[in-house]
């Protein structure tokens, strides 16, 4: 691909593993599972009661924002999840987009879809109206009626990217993405597209979602995707595992700061990482099912390593999609296989789902900063719940103990539902 060079400034995560990266590489080094039951809203008689939720009360990182700002947080997770990343880091992101001129940055987040927190509703529904066919109705209105342009309950998609904007003077563009688990991943691809295309100097990357409502989860586990409570509450999500039932829901936000190679220099700025390339491809298969040849995975490696300039032998890492459901491992590995020949049997790959959980459309923008982590302290992590790989032979699955070991050039993966599928490609400066 060919433009100007793109580089990761900063980044942090709010995450099941912790809030900020510290937390997050503490417990990646300590193999920390954040599965357990669910403490958002009662599970009794449902089939599922087990998620990886970001823990503690995060109020103290958002106690000086506007009141409605904070009300709406009360109904919207999501939103609370990026509120708070924002503030970790917000004196670094003032600092960083100070020097560039508004029209010259821009926001590119992936996003879940809005649901209604009818459990939170609830607790104010009596307030409204005693007829029950209106409660909801009635609730929800009064509840938006707030004398500004901020709902309490569903506000627009791109709320979030506009909050960030309008908090850093980001007036280049916002774009918001919604592709189920590719969203923030196409987000910092799109954000690398803008840089080298001349449209911007500086972009605000990353992702924010979370299902652990009972309206998403219930959705989410009418899919046949999510795992068992039949084993022990940090062990339901098993990647590449032949017992493998399903993942794992979760919630996380991410930030990450793109500036182009002439904006770096010209600030005397100092990169993490290098993004070089990606690739992004469409099954066309199914709405909910892999293509069963894993040919747009395949594409998508290709893609990323092609787009890079880069040789199959010279990546070190693969932070995988891995969700521990039964029809997408085997296609992943069949992927790595197709795409890196003899390679896959010596090139680490692992997912870290086991640990964090499935966060939707923010998984892309919590892999990748993961994946950065990983790379600046030469982690290697293993999959913690893997006994017996689907593959034994064809691809070197990490397992049992984590890896030191340099790591200069990493892919992180998501393939999402709909057969999107995207990799990206980083690099040690």
């Amino acid at each position: 691909m060919r433009g100007e060079r793109v580089f990761v400034l900063d980044y942090d995560l709010v995450s099941p593993l912790g809030v900020g990266n510290a937390a997050v590489l503490s417990s990646l080094e300590n193999n920390y599972l954040a599965g357990g039951r669910i403490t958002r809203f009662p599970t009794e008689g449902m089939n599922f009661s087990i998620a990886a939720e970001v823990k503690g009360d995060l109020s103290g990182f958002y106690s000086k924002e506007d009141s409605r700002i904070q009300q709406a947080l009360h109904f919207d997770r999501k939103l609370e999840l990026m509120v708070c990343c924002f503030h970790k880091m917000k004196s670094r992101l003032e600092h960083l987009f100070s020097g560039i001129a508004p029209e010259r940055a821009g926001v590119s987040l992936g996003v879940g879809s809005d649901v209604i927190p009818f459990e939170r509703v609830d607790q104010v529904l009596n307030r409204f109206s005693d007829n029950p066919s209106l409660a909801y109705g009635n609730a929800i209105d009064t509840l938006n009626r707030n004398g500004s342009r901020i709902h309490n309950v569903l506000n627009p998609c791109d709320f979030t990217a506009l909050y960030l904007a309008g908090k850093l003077q980001l007036a280049a563009f916002q774009q918001v993405i919604l592709t189920a688990c590719a969203a923030s991943t196409q987000a910092i691809a799109m954000a690398f597209n803008r840089i080298r295309g001349g449209e911007a100097d500086m972009v605000l990357a990353g992702g924010t979602d979370a299902i652990i409502d009972m309206i998403s989860y219930t959705a989410f586990s009418k899919l046949g995707v999510v795992a068992s409570d039949k084993e022990a509450v940090n062990q339901t999500c098993r990647p590449f595992d032949i017992s493998r039932d399903g993942t794992l829901a979760g919630e996380s936000a991410s930030l990450i700061v793109l500036a182009g190679e002439k904006t770096v220099r010209e600030m005397s700025l100092e990169p993490r990482l290098e993004i070089i390339g990606y690739g992004n491809t469409l099954d066309g298969h199914k709405i909910t099912a892999p293509d069963p040849n894993a040919r747009g995975m395949i594409r998508s490696l290709e893609q990323a390593l092609s787009h890079s300039g880069i040789r199959p032998e010279q990546v070190d890492y693969i932070n995988l999609h891995g969700t521990g459901t039964l029809a997408n491992d085997p296609l992943e590995l069949m992927a790595v296989e197709q795409v890196f020949g003899e390679y896959a049997q010596e090139l680490p790959i692992s997912s870290t789902k086991d640990r964090h959980g499935h966060a939707i459309a923010a998984a892309g923008g919590q892999e990748f900063v993961i994946t950065c982590l990983c790379m600046e302290n030469d982690l290697i992590p293993c999959n913690v719940n893997l006994r017996k790989p689907i593959n034994e032979t064809g691809v070197r699955l990490i397992k049992d103990e984590n890896i030191s070991r340099r790591l200069d050039v990493c892919l992180t993966s998501n393939f999402a539902f709909g057969g999107v599928n995207t990799v990206l490609a980083v690099k040690k400066v």
